[in-house]
């Protein structure tokens, strides 16, 4: 009898799709990022701040001033 001889390949299906599994995370990771805002964001880019800032005005020395003049003698 001949002796016959089979010489197979790995299969690489099972590894192509964790390919095609990891390019997907990677583009919506990148996609999140660039129009969802990212992390720490809410995706507006408005801001409000409210400050208040003291009354101008007060004595004219040093000391801080705080809006009432100083006695005078």
């Amino acid at each position: 009898m001949a002796d016959v001889q089979i010489q197979q390949t790995p299969d690489r299906g099972s590894s192509s799709w964790v390919w095609v599994i990891l390019v997907l995370v990677l583009l919506g990771i990148i996609a999140w990022f660039v129009f969802g805002g990212g992390m720490g964001g809410d995706g507006g880019g408005d801001v409000d701040v409210n400050v208040e800032a003291p009354a101008p005005g007060g004595g004219g020395g040093g000391g801080g001033g705080g809006g009432t003049p100083p006695p005078t003698p």
